[in-house]
């Protein structure tokens, strides 16, 4: 929190509520006259903020994409982006988000959402099923993953995520010192809740909604995810004629970017599921 609050008194914004980890730590470091704004899906989370008696706190049952409605231009002093699958839903089995337990193929965050992760496994084409799993979770082997869902769907149900993760394991080839589901599952769950175009979307709108000096930290635990954070801030580039400099293109708002922070050994410690985190703070100038 030292790192995104630098006005006590400033209005904040934690995009990915959660279990209301990040949303007490913020809380606490304002003063009486700072407020907080948290955004999620999930009806779980808005269960917990209920619980958090707090007059300068609300919570906002949204996706972040939809910060537009609710947060004006120049007006944030600090933003939050937490893009992990909070721990509660992975230990709930019925949420269909873990490989390591017996669940519904769900993975839904928004439970009103209509798409969930059975509709693409018994519905979509090898060929879709592949651009998944190697575009949202960088599989090498997509492919044969893809090719062995379709021929195993033809023959049974896959009615279970225990199901789902034996066929991904008996498909690949390749040992990793992870599960051999944990990419498919990851790319499942990013393509059921469209979370590359949000994180898209609500990365180019907050760059209007930061004040001067407002800090953007993001967390991310997927390569693209960083990418996405890493070009939405940088200079854009102008290519002009063979041997002449690149020249920036003239903008009003600038933003320095910090080098990717990586969890302690301590932090992984108390939280494994912390050990692929990288987190990134972006200012604006």
């Amino acid at each position: 929190m030292k790192s995104l609050i630098s006005d006590t008194n400033g209005l904040y914004l934690d995009c990915t509520f959660g279990r209301g980890g990040h949303t007490k730590k913020i809380l606490d470091k304002l003063s009486s006259e700072g407020q907080l704004i948290s955004f999620d899906l999930d009806d779980d989370a808005m269960k917990v903020a209920k619980n958090i008696d707090n007059k300068n706190f609300k919570f906002i049952k949204t996706n972040f994409s939809m910060i537009d409605d609710y947060v004006e231009d120049d007006s944030l002093s600090g933003v939050l982006i937490d893009c992990g699958v909070s721990s509660p839903q992975l230990d709930e089995p019925e949420r269909g988000f873990s490989f390591q337990t017996k669940g519904p193929l769900d993975m839904r965050f928004n439970q009103e959402q209509k798409l969930t992760c059975k509709d693409i496994i018994e519905n979509y084409s090898e060929k879709e099923i592949a651009t998944i799993l190697w575009k949202f979770g960088e599989e090498k082997e997509s492919r044969r993953i893809a090719k062995l869902i379709v021929k195993q769907r033809e023959q049974n149900v896959i009615d279970n995520t225990l199901v789902l993760a034996e066929i991904i394991k008996t498909a690949k080839t390749v040992k990793t010192k992870k599960h051999p589901a944990t990419k498919s599952f990851q790319a499942l769950r990013m393509a059921v809740n469209s979370e590359f175009e949000n994180l898209t979307t609500c990365l180019d709108r907050i760059k209007d909604k930061l004040t001067k000096s407002g800090k953007l930290v993001i967390i991310t635990f997927h390569s693209l995810e960083d990418r996405i954070a890493k070009q939405t801030f940088k200079p854009k580039i102008n290519f002009h004629e063979k041997n002449l400099p690149l020249i920036y293109e003239d903008v009003s708002d600038k933003f320095k970017i910090s080098k990717i922070i990586y969890p302690s050994q301590e932090e992984i410690s108390m939280n494994p599921r912390a050990r692929s985190a990288k987190m990134r703070i972006i200012e604006k100038l």
